[in-house]
């Protein structure tokens, strides 16, 4: 079997064997840097992008407004590939009857978003505790999507919310800032 022989730049040899195949065979190198893999990585994560945010935010918007600094940036390798958002919100109201409800949303497009009749609006998530929202806590809220974006272009998730009324708050309750936490948005490529 011929093979070809790499040598290290300090020491050592990598071979590369061809398997013993009737015909002509072409293995194309992808025009970039990175590593080959060789076996079916379907469902490996491929790679992680993660912001956090420390600060706080708040918001009067009965319409969705972008939740700054909860946005995540990522290139995926092949439009095959999927990625996986998680996040953990930390969110507080101002109010006992006020609903604060977030979209996620890839560019431009809202994603994860019901497809059911209720009164509020569709959207992907709402705080837990809905109208016993009580401004001296903060409720952790969860958010779990697998988005297949089919692109290699850089891709951009981010959080908007907007409140029924009163005020919504991230990182911080509702009473005062004296109490605070810090949120997280998590992109994972997963292949395809």
């Amino acid at each position: 079997m011929a093979g070809i022989i790499l040598t290290g730049d300090t020491s050592g040899t990598i071979t590369v064997n061809a398997p013993a195949v009737a015909g002509t065979n072409t293995l194309t190198l992808p025009a970039e840097t990175g590593n080959i893999l060789t076996n079916d990585t379907s469902g490996t994560i491929l790679q992680v992008v993660s912001t956090t945010k420390t600060d706080t935010f708040s918001t009067t918007s009965t319409s969705m407004t972008d939740l700054t600094g909860m946005s995540v940036s990522i290139t995926p390798v092949s439009t095959s590939n999927k990625i996986l958002i998680t996040g953990n919100i930390f969110v507080s109201g101002s109010s006992t009857s006020a609903l604060v409800i977030f979209n996620l949303v890839r560019g431009s497009t809202n994603i994860s978003i019901s497809t059911g009749s209720g009164s509020v609006d569709s959207t992907t998530f709402c705080d837990t505790d809905g109208m016993n929202l009580n401004e001296n806590s903060t409720y952790s809220q969860n958010l779990n999507f697998l988005d297949s974006p089919s692109s290699t272009s850089s891709t951009t998730y981010k959080l908007q919310m907007r409140v029924t009324q009163g005020t919504g708050f991230v990182n911080r309750r509702g009473l005062n800032d004296n109490v605070r936490a810090v949120s997280t948005i998590t992109a994972m490529e997963v292949a395809g």
